[in-house]
């Protein structure tokens, strides 16, 4: 839950623009986005596809991380 006190000398613009960056940070609009229609979860090729691609990137990092 998001609150936003209001401060002394504070316009109502001014804490509505607060209130929405606390809200921006959080990706809550995307969050909602996402659960708005029903999606089906990926299928075990697509987990398994997804999960190699994982490894392969992962890998790449952890070479380019020794090679300083």
């Amino acid at each position: 839950m998001i609150k936003v006190t209001k401060r002394d000398g504070e316009s109502g613009d001014r804490l509505l623009k607060r209130f929405s960056g606390h809200v921006k940070s959080r990706r809550l609009p995307h969050k909602f986005r996402a659960l708005r229609y029903f999606a089906q979860k990926p299928s075990q090729r697509k987990q398994r596809a997804s999960a190699v691609s994982r490894e392969g990137y992962r890998a790449i990092a952890k070479q380019k991380q020794y090679q300083g």
